[in-house]
C-alpha cells in the first residue's frame, strides 16, 4: 500500500482486496451490466488516457465564500461557465466564458458579468484579453514557464486519475447501462499531502515563503468520475471541495463545486492563436 495507508489492520486489508475485485453496483434500471472489477476498470481509464492527444470540455464552477462571523460577516458566490479547447503535445490551449460576482464598487447587491477568454501555445506564451479597454495582454516569459508548467499537470487527466488511484479503496463503485460512475468521499486530512504538494507547485513562481497549508483545513473532499462503458474515456468529473482558511484574524470558508464536461477527443490537429493578438498584445508588465 502507499504512504497513505500504510498502517492498515489485517481485516481492513482484507475488505479494501475485497471492494476492489467487485463489479460495479448496478444503479436502477441498468440492463447491460459489466462484471469488471473497479481495479480493473481505473487501469483501462488511466490507460486511454496516455491515448488521448487533444479534448474540448465545458466547465461549471461556482464558488461560495463566507469571511468573518457575527454582524462583520460577508458571504459571496462566484459563477463560472467556460470551454476548453486543449491540446496535450505541444501543450497548447484555448478557453474562452464568463464569471458572474458581485459588484464589490457598488452595494454587492448587483451581480457582474465578466467576460473571460484566454490563449496558450507553448512556443509563442499566455495571452489573455482584457475586457475593459478591448485589447491583449501577454503574460512575461519568466512567468509564463510557470503557468505553463501547471496547466501540462492539470490537462493530464492520466496523472490526476493516477494519483487518485491511491485512494481507490475509498471508491463508491457503481454502473449505469452507458457508464461506470466512481465517487470518493473522503476527509481532508487523507489528502493533505496530495493537495500540499500541487499547492506547492503552483507557488513556485509567485515567490511565496509561506505555505498557505499552515493555515487550511480540508472540511470536504468529494469527486464523481463517469467513465464510459465502452471506451474508457473519462467523460464527465464533479469535484466537490469545502475549505476553511485561518486569513490574518478572520477566517474563510470556501465551498467550490464543479463540473468538467468532456465533449470530443483527439479531433484538434492545431489550436492557432491570432496573429492580430500577437502583434497587438502589450506585455503585463508594462
Amino acid at each position: 500500500m502507499n504512504k497513505f495507508f500504510k498502517v492498515l489492520s489485517v481485516g481492513a486489508l482484507a475488505l479494501t482486496l475485497a471492494a476492489c475485485n467487485s463489479s460495479a453496483t448496478p444503479t436502477k434500471d441498468t440492463t447491460k451490466k459489466s462484471t469488471l472489477t473497479l481495479e480493473q476498470v481505473y487501469d483501462k481509464a488511466v490507460d486511454r488516457q496516455a491515448d488521448v492527444k487533444s479534448a474540448s470540455a465545458k466547465m461549471e464552477m461556482t464558488q461560495e465564500t463566507k469571511v468573518g462571523s457575527g454582524e462583520e460577516v460577508m458571504e459571496f458566490s462566484i459563477d463560472s461557465n467556460m470551454e476548453m479547447d486543449v491540446i496535450t503535445d505541444p501543450l497548447a490551449m484555448h478557453l474562452s466564458g464568463s464569471m458572474t460576482m458581485p459588484d464589490m464598487f457598488g452595494d454587492g447587491e448587483q451581480n457582474t458579468e465578466m467576460p473571460i477568454e484566454m490563449y496558450m501555445k507553448q512556443d509563442q506564451g499566455f495571452f489573455m484579453k482584457d475586457e475593459t479597454t478591448d485589447s491583449w495582454l501577454k503574460m512575461p516569459s519568466e512567468e509564463f514557464a510557470s503557468i505553463l508548467e501547471q496547466t501540462a499537470s492539470s490537462a493530464d487527466a492520466k496523472e490526476q486519475l493516477e494519483q487518485l488511484k491511491k485512494f481507490i479503496k475509498d471508491f463508491k463503485f457503481e454502473q449505469t447501462d452507458d457508464a461506470y460512475i466512481l465517487t470518493l468521499d473522503a476527509k481532508g486530512d487523507q489528502f493533505k499531502e496530495l493537495i500540499d504538494s500541487e499547492i506547492n507547485k503552483s507557488m513556485q513562481g509567485l515567490g511565496l515563503e509561506e505555505n498557505p497549508l499552515d493555515n487550511l483545513t480540508i472540511d470536504k473532499i468529494n469527486y464523481v468520475l463517469y467513465i464510459d462503458k465502452e471506451t474508457f474515456d473519462t467523460n464527465k468529473m464533479d469535484m466537490n471541495f469545502d475549505l476553511i482558511m485561518k486569513v490574518e484574524d478572520q477566517e474563510l470558508s470556501m465551498k467550490t463545486k464543479s463540473i468538467v464536461t468532456y465533449t470530443d477527443f483527439n479531433h484538434l490537429k492545431s489550436i492557432d492563436i491570432p496573429q492580430s493578438i500577437i502583434d497587438s498584445a502589450r506585455d503585463i508588465a508594462q
